[in-house]
């Protein structure tokens, strides 16, 4: 975190910035609205609802340029229950041998290799569990109702999880197929040709024999999620 970034919505209001932050907050509720990520419903008796922040940051480029003011709504999961609010949390990354061994076969191969970010990531997992939360920090509507969450939210224990899921889910909705030697790395055959996907939380890196098959794996990634497309990786 930048020394000019904001601490808190607190911090926020008072700054000379609060009209960009103002947007970037009403950017990330409009996305949160725009995916369904809660309802509003009535306190149920003994439910204690979660709260939650603001986290605010300004985006930069590698030259330390401003590129954008980003707010994220974040749940406090530390007031989660295990049994109650949560079960599971684990979730699976590609390995970082898995990594250094694609490299080396995009080498000595050439392959095309391609980067790309799903945007909200963890705002597309379906919960399993009932969770309540508060309204937004700041923003409660006055009706004394709070948020059931329907999807996942920044800060959940099983925020990363369910994730997981609803990627794995997806993409062998597509037919791809799971390297056996690591659960996130999916792979597509045709021939002798393939288009590998390799996922780290939110960040994919692509590998392919061929433009068509590197494109075809942008485009069934770009069908199913929001995306940033961050081309070729530079070093």
């Amino acid at each position: 975190m930048h020394d000019d970034d904001c601490n808190s919505l607190r911090e926020a209001r008072a700054s000379p910035e609060w009209s960009e932050w103002k947007r970037a907050i009403e950017t990330e509720l409009d996305q949160l609205n725009r995916m369904g990520t809660w309802k509003l419903v009535e306190k149920p008796p003994g439910v204690i609802p979660i709260v939650n922040k603001f986290v605010f940051a300004k985006k930069r480029d590698k030259d330390g340029n401003l590129q954008k003011y980003k707010a994220r709504l974040v749940a406090k999961g530390c007031a989660q229950r295990p049994g109650y609010d949560f079960l599971k949390t684990h979730s699976p990354v590609v390995r970082v041998e898995t990594i250094r061994s694609l490299l080396a076969v995009a080498a000595k191969r050439k392959l095309y290799i391609h980067q790309m970010d799903i945007k909200g990531a963890y705002l597309n997992g379906i919960l399993k569990e009932k969770v309540y939360m508060k309204q937004p920090e700041g923003y409660d509507d006055g009706t004394g109702r709070i948020c059931l969450l329907i999807k996942t939210l920044y800060g959940l224990k099983q925020a990363r999880r369910e994730w997981n899921h609803e990627f794995d889910s997806k993409m062998r909705k597509r037919r791809y197929a799971h390297l056996q030697s690591d659960p996130c790395v999916y792979i597509w055959h045709v021939g002798e040709d393939f288009a590998i996907i390799a996922v780290w939380v939110d960040d994919l890196l692509i590998f392919a024999t061929t433009i068509d098959l590197r494109d075809k794996a942008r485009s069934d990634v770009a069908k199913e999620w929001e995306v940033t497309d961050l081309g070729e990786p530079q070093r």
